[in-house]
């Protein structure tokens, strides 16, 4: 075999391979929106999922320090090899303005961002759970 087709052979396994490894983890991203039954009464599985969002006041260079929790009124999500928040994302009027990407067991369901809300009316943050979808909640400013 010359060199150019073991080059060739080397780059399609490669591509294979990653193809391979994307696909394999997608499997545990289960990429459904979600939404509580009643957005008033959520239950205990609404609560561990539905992101809190929690807001400081505004630096002297004009950041709003923005913390994302995953779960609400006690209730945190768990980060285990099996069921984890895989990533979180924040919005403000629909353009994300932060993403964290989070490993299972080694990193739990929490982010922070520091953010200019000067005439932003509604900030959105996203959770993604593996088994249980994209969960989301807003704050009008």
């Amino acid at each position: 075999m010359n060199r150019r087709d073991a080059l060739k052979l080397a780059a399609a396994g490669a591509l294979i391979t990653a193809v391979s490894a994307q696909a394999e983890e997608d499997v545990y991203k289960n990429l459904q929106e979600m939404k509580p039954e009643n957005p008033d009464k959520l239950d205990k599985g609404e609560l561990k999922h539905t992101p809190q969002i929690t807001l400081a006041d505004k630096d002297t260079m004009g950041y709003t320090p923005v913390q994302i929790t995953i779960g609400q009124g006690g209730i945190m999500h768990p980060s285990t090899k099996d069921h984890w928040i895989y990533a979180i994302e924040l919005y403000a009027d629909n353009k994300l303005v932060g993403r964290s990407e989070l490993e299972a067991e080694i990193s739990r369901g929490m982010a922070a961002f520091a953010v200019k809300l000067d005439n932003v009316k509604v900030l959105k943050a996203r959770s993604s759970c593996n088994l249980h979808g994209i969960w989301t909640s807003t704050v009008t400013l």
